[in-house]
């Protein structure tokens, strides 16, 4: 015969073990994403240089003796590129006035600019060296970061010239079930100060966000869900539950 008292402690346990439970709606990504085709007008941010950022600019015409000038280094691309130290030694870094410093062209202002305009910075001033310059530039210290509920937490690099706050979560492992996928953090530094943005993956709208795009030294927070809390107390919830059971047995007993 169940009792009154025995009835709520069973009670008492379901609700625990439906509140640590996590349904599939929390699971999913943009679940709100229609069976037919949906177009999104998503144009990725142009990104502006930062001071301590890393250049590669490589400048080349068919004057194979001028070209040896602008090189900092002899060795090919490889080479020079092959781990974090190499990036370094052989990258341009912004200095903390703003500037790189080139062979021959001198000190050239590129903090706030993007790459294209740098570019078109370069060309002009290398045109009393060289005609019909080919000028390649690349950002090649984009790191990001991902903390909170993924499975790999970690600061990771890019080396394509756009990421997806998807991607990034990707190359960490995806979120565990305990993360909450419809309030992530995005932190991005910038030139006015430090933005923050809140985005819901479990929604289309997200492909419109200002934060859809990552930029570098960008950094993505996944918060816990409230079942990982509920379920990291339920050890403490269930010795309560066992003390007041013996409670209840032990009145019972007198009575």
């Amino acid at each position: 015969m169940i009792t009154k008292s025995n009835y709520i402690l069973l009670l008492s346990i379901l609700v625990l073990l439906l509140a640590s439970c996590t349904s599939k709606k929390q699971l999913t990504y943009m679940r709100n994403l229609g069976q037919t085709e949906e177009g999104f007008d998503i144009k990725p941010p142009k990104y502006r240089v930062q001071k301590q950022d890393i250049l590669y600019i490589n400048i080349k015409s068919i004057n194979d003796e001028i070209n040896a000038l602008f090189q900092t280094q002899p060795m090919e691309g490889r080479q020079m590129f092959q781990n974090e130290t190499s990036l370094y030694i052989n990258g341009y870094v912004v200095d903390d006035s703003g500037k790189v410093e080139m062979p021959l062209l001198g000190q050239i202002p590129v903090e706030g600019l993007t790459l294209d305009e740098i570019k078109i910075v370069i060309r002009d001033r290398s045109k009393v060296y060289l005609k019909e310059a080919s000028i390649d530039i690349k950002l090649i210290s984009f790191k990001f970061t991902v903390l909170g509920e993924v499975k790999k937490p970690d600061t990771y690099k890019n080396f394509n010239n756009q990421l997806t706050v998807l991607e990034a979560i990707g190359m960490a492992g995806d979120i565990t079930d305990s993360g909450d996928r419809k309030n992530v953090l995005v932190v991005r530094p910038s030139h006015e100060g430090t933005k923050t943005f809140r985005i819901d993956l479990s929604k289309k709208e997200v492909l419109n966000s200002e934060a859809f795009f990552l930029m570098p030294n960008d950094v993505v927070i996944v918060e816990p869900v409230r079942a990982k809390a509920f379920r990291a107390n339920i050890p403490n919830m269930s010795l309560a539950l066992s003390t007041i059971t013996t409670l209840i047995l032990i009145l019972n007993y007198i009575k």
